[in-house]
C-alpha cells in the first residue's frame, strides 16, 4: 500500500497557485487555532507576498467556489468540507511522520509478542494515542485465516486446552472436557492427526473438517477429536463476531473539536454500534489504499461532522483487515494520514512473522 494512494473526490473547479496557497494557509490556521481567519492574519503569519486586499479578493472567490465560508457576520473564514478535500488531495497524501515517531511505531511492533487479539487491541490504543482521535481496528476475517498448527495440552483431570495458530498470527485457545482416562500420549496423537487434517484449511471450516472426519480416525482418538470439533464450532464463530476494537472515544469529548456537545454525543453514540464501526471500515477493506472521507462524504449520517481515515493492513498483497481513525473535520490531515499509514504498514509487517 502506497501512502500516496488515497481515495479522491474530483474537484469541480481548478484553483490557480495563489488561491491554492491561500486555501492551504486557511486550513492550516483553522486546524491549529480553531478560529476563523482574516486576510491580515494570513498575510502576517504565512508570508503570502501579496496585500491584504488581494487576499480578501481571493478569499471572496474561494467562498463563492465553495471552499471556505464565513460562520458569523464580520468573522473570518473557515474551510468547508470541499476545502478540506482540496487540501487533502493536494497536500496531505505524501506526508510522513517525524523519524522519531516512525521509529517509535517500528519499535512497538518489533517488541510485540502478543496473540493477535491483543495486538489489534494494542494497535487501536497506539493509533488513538498518536492521533488524539478515536481509533478502530477490524480483525482478519475468518475466511482469510488458514490453520497453521494445532496443539492439545493436558490441564489435569478431565480438562485439556486446544490451541490453533493461523497463518495470520491469530491464536485460538479453548478449554475442552475430555474423558478422565485420556492421557498425554492420546492428546499428542490426537493433535498429530488433527494437524494432518486441518493445516492449510480456512479457520472458519476447521470445526466442520474435524467433525466430518471423526469416523475415519483411530477409535481411541475419536472422543477427544469430537470434543475439539464441537467446541471450535461454537467458539470460533462466536468470537469472530466480536473482533472490532475501538479505543479513544474519550478523545472526542472536547468542546473545541466539534461545534457543540450534542454533536459530540451523537458521534460517541454512533461509535457504540458495531454495525457502524464495520461500515466505517468497509472501504478500507475493499480498497488496496487509504480512504479519507470528510464530513458530508460520509454516508453514515452521524459521521457527517467527522473525518474518517481508514487503511487496509496485511502482508504480501493479502488484505487481512482494516484500521482507521475518526475525528472532527478540523483535523491535522497530514499527520493523521501519515500515522494511519505507518501503523497499518508495521502491523502488516508484524504479521509476516507467522507465515515466514
Amino acid at each position: 500500500m502506497n501512502p500516496q494512494e488515497t481515495s479522491r473526490t474530483p474537484d469541480e473547479q481548478h484553483l490557480d497557485d495563489r488561491k491554492a496557497t491561500i486555501l492551504r494557509a486557511i486550513v492550516s490556521y483553522y486546524v491549529t487555532s480553531g478560529e476563523p481567519v482574516g486576510s491580515k492574519t494570513l498575510v502576517d503569519q504565512y508570508g503570502l507576498g501579496v496585500s491584504s486586499a488581494t487576499v480578501r479578493n481571493e478569499m471572496a472567490a474561494l467562498e463563492e467556489m465553495g471552499y471556505i465560508y464565513q460562520p458569523h457576520t464580520s468573522a473570518g473564514r473557515i474551510p468547508t468540507d470541499r476545502g478540506y478535500r482540496y487540501f487533502v488531495n493536494a497536500y496531505a497524501s505524501g506526508a510522513k511522520l517525524p523519524s522519531a515517531e516512525t521509529k517509535q511505531i517500528e519499535t512497538f511492533y518489533d517488541e510485540a509478542r502478543w496473540e493477535l487479539e491483543d495486538a489489534l487491541r494494542q494497535t487501536a490504543g497506539l493509533l488513538s494515542n498518536m492521533t488524539n482521535h478515536a481509533a478502530l481496528v477490524f480483525a482478519p476475517a475468518l475466511d482469510r485465516s488458514v490453520a497453521r498448527h494445532v496443539e492439545l495440552v493436558g490441564l489435569g483431570g478431565d480438562r485439556a486446552m486446544i490451541v490453533i495458530v493461523s497463518d495470520t498470527g491469530r491464536v485460538e485457545n479453548h478449554v475442552i472436557r475430555v474423558s478422565e482416562d485420556t492421557d498425554d500420549g492420546q492428546l499428542d496423537r490426537t493433535a498429530e492427526v488433527l494437524n494432518k487434517l486441518v493445516v492449510g484449511t480456512p479457520l472458519e471450516t476447521v470445526a466442520q473438517t474435524i467433525l466430518g472426519s471423526v469416523d475415519s480416525l483411530p477409535t481411541d482418538l475419536r472422543d477427544a477429536a469430537t470434543r475439539v470439533g464441537t467446541v471450535l464450532e461454537t467458539e470460533i464463530t462466536r468470537r469472530d463476531g466480536e473482533r472490532v476494537f475501538l479505543e479513544g472515544t474519550s478523545n472526542m469529548v472536547d468542546e473545541h473539536k466539534f461545534s457543540d456537545l450534542e454533536t459530540v454525543r451523537q458521534v460517541i453514540g454512533a461509535l457504540e454500534h458495531r454495525r457502524i464501526l464495520l461500515e466505517l471500515l468497509a472501504e478500507g477493506l475493499s480498497l488496496n489504499s487509504m480512504s479519507v472521507r470528510i464530513g458530508s462524504e460520509n454516508l453514515i449520517e452521524e459521521m457527517q461532522h467527522c473525518a474518517v481515515i481508514t487503511a487496509p493492513y496485511g502482508y504480501e498483497g493479502t488484505i487481512l483487515g482494516a484500521l482507521g481513525v475518526v475525528g472532527p473535520t478540523r483535523m491535522d490531515y497530514r499527520r493523521t494520514i501519515a500515522a494511519v499509514y505507518e501503523v497499518a504498514s508495521n502491523l502488516g509487517r508484524m504479521l509476516t512473522g507467522p507465515s515466514a
